[in-house]
């Protein structure tokens, strides 16, 4: 019976070691708060889109999520914007609404389907306009979650060939 969970710790702690190389944890990006050019009155026309920032998509994470706020540490509140993660619309502040009257945080979740869309490397965060005065955002995060490694799924693996053993040497 010794030697069985002698075997056991031993498997147990050699899928420990693959597990721990080659994980990573999430990778978090920011990117500074941002201050549309000029202030613009209705109907326009506007500041053209603007680039407020580039993150970094690293390859085969299971999704991410990218937030931040309506308005910054100048100005609490902001014009109507939509933000976008590449071509993906990730937020917007509508005009009258609670963002553009007082500021308001936002967070958009993005699935391995829509980050593998995006492609690796640099991808821009795009401010768009629509409508009169100033566009201000907060800081923008975004936060990767990596797809599990396959050291994960061998620890996970010899787990349940452990209590599968144990199971079995009692009887």
């Amino acid at each position: 019976m010794s030697k069985r969970i002698g075997i056991i710790a031993v498997l147990a702690v050699l899928a420990l070691c693959v597990a721990s190389t080659g994980a990573r944890a999430d990778d978090i990006q920011t990117i500074g708060e941002y201050n549309g050019a000029a202030i613009h009155l209705d109907p326009g026309p506007y500041d053209p889109p603007t680039v407020i920032g580039t993150f970094n998509i690293l390859a085969g994470d299971a999704s991410a999520t990218i937030s931040g706020f309506f308005g910054n540490s100048v100005v609490g509140n902001s014009s109507g914007v939509q933000v976008f993660l590449g071509s993906i619309l990730v937020a917007e502040c509508v005009e009258f609404t609670a963002c553009y009257t007082s500021g308001a945080a936002w967070a958009d979740t993005l699935s391995a389907g829509q980050l593998a869309s995006l492609g690796t490397g640099p991808v821009n965060v795009t401010a768009v306009q629509t409508s009169q005065f100033v566009v201000r955002l907060g800081v923008t995060t975004l936060d990767q979650v990596p797809a599990p490694e396959p050291g994960s799924m061998a620890l996970l693996g010899v787990g349940i060939l452990g209590l599968a053993a144990v199971k079995f040497a009692k009887r």
